[in-house]
């Protein structure tokens, strides 16, 4: 399942990896289509945010790319019978600092498309701006993972030393 989420989040990218130069040498073609949508605001601004937006999101996909490639790791060590790893310790290490980041540039993310979708009138597009603890907390329990998996692989090797 984590190796069909790599293949979708690597399609997404790839489509935004391609917008983005798209938006950047057409830029004249974008602000007539932002004037036509009836946007009011700077242009430059708005091209800035558009483009700014698309940055990050090719960010928290290439994160979630890395995410779910970490936590494949892990599964396949789950399924050798090896799950209490220095390494799978520092694979949720990452993966919760990936999941901190993610709530982090929500916080960006979602105050650019909130600019972007005020400034385009039209009821085809909105954005909603939400900090979510949930993730937050996802984050800790993966740090507290991470220590649990730190501790049982000491005690295997501990095991292992007296045998």
């Amino acid at each position: 399942m984590s190796r069909l989420l790599q293949i979708i989040i690597g399609i997404a990218a790839a489509i935004v990896a391609i917008i983005l130069p798209v938006i950047l040498f057409n830029k004249d073609q974008v602000a007539e289509r932002l004037v036509e949508a009836g946007s009011e605001a700077s242009l430059p601004m708005m091209l800035a945010a558009i483009v700014a937006v698309l940055i990050l999101i090719l960010i928290v996909a290439a994160l979630s790319f890395h995410f779910f490639r970490l936590l494949s790791q892990i599964i396949d060590t789950v399924s050798d019978g090896e799950p209490f790893t220095a390494d799978n310790s520092e694979r949720l290490n990452r993966m919760g600092w990936i999941a901190l980041i993610f709530q982090i540039a929500s916080i960006p993310i979602g105050a650019l498309a909130a600019y972007i979708a005020i400034n385009i009138p039209s009821d085809d597009f909105s954005a909603d701006f939400e900090f979510s603890l949930t993730g937050i907390l996802f984050a800790i329990v993966l740090f507290i993972l991470a220590r649990i998996f730190r501790q049982g692989a000491a005690m295997r090797d501990d095991l292992e030393g007296t045998i």
